[in-house]
């Protein structure tokens, strides 16, 4: 089976970092991976996307024309949405976008990272940065979440993802990661259970 997702932001936001531990968290599961980011020439604040194609089987192509998942980042990250597949998913970062896709033949699942990254200031390092800069790990864990993976069996794979990336002085920062991976993905997984 082959997943195909956009991850779209601006700089700054860390998109380029989300798409890179999605394909490393697929590539770790044992899938053939594609990631290719696609940006402007500004340090931040540019629009920023980022294709990743994970599959069972050789990939064709590394271009994601038609995603079953698109998360969004922030409001100009839904010119995206008429490139969504019929019955994908949409996931929305509900502190920065509150339109609608205009579309009723896709999934919205929207999930406030900024907030739920700024709930978790106990776990940055002392002098550290501000907590919301976890929002891009809140909507790995959201992502993940919509998998529908086995918590135990997701979070040990994402450690592994963090331990790799999260070196040096960017390892005090994975506590904060990992608790909001945790929390994106508790949030999703709530909102899929049924009334």
């Amino acid at each position: 089976m082959t997943s195909e997702t956009i991850v779209a932001g601006h700089g700054g936001q860390g998109v380029l970092e989300l798409a890179n531990w999605l394909a490393y968290f697929h590539l770790l599961r044992g899938r053939h991976v594609a990631y290719t980011p696609s940006y402007g020439p500004e340090t931040r604040g540019g629009k920023v996307k980022c294709y990743v194609v994970a599959s069972e089987d050789p990939i064709d192509s590394p271009i994601v024309e038609a995603p079953d998942l698109l998360i969004a980042m922030n409001l100009p990250s839904m010119d995206y949405v008429p490139l969504l597949r019929p019955g994908g998913t949409l996931l929305v970062n509900s502190s920065l976008v509150r339109d609608g896709p205009g579309r009723t033949d896709v999934t919205v699942e929207r999930v406030p990272a900024v907030e739920l990254a700024s709930g978790l200031g106990r776990y940055v390092p002392e002098g550290g940065r501000d907590p919301s800069i976890a929002a891009n790990s809140v909507m790995l864990g959201a992502a993940l979440g919509l998998a529908r993976e086995g918590p135990a069996r997701t979070r040990a794979t994402v450690e592994e993802v963090f331990r790799h990336y999260l070196t040096d002085r960017k390892a005090a920062y994975l506590p904060l990661n990992l608790n909001a991976v945790d929390a994106g993905f508790a949030f999703v997984v709530r909102s899929l259970l049924p009334a």
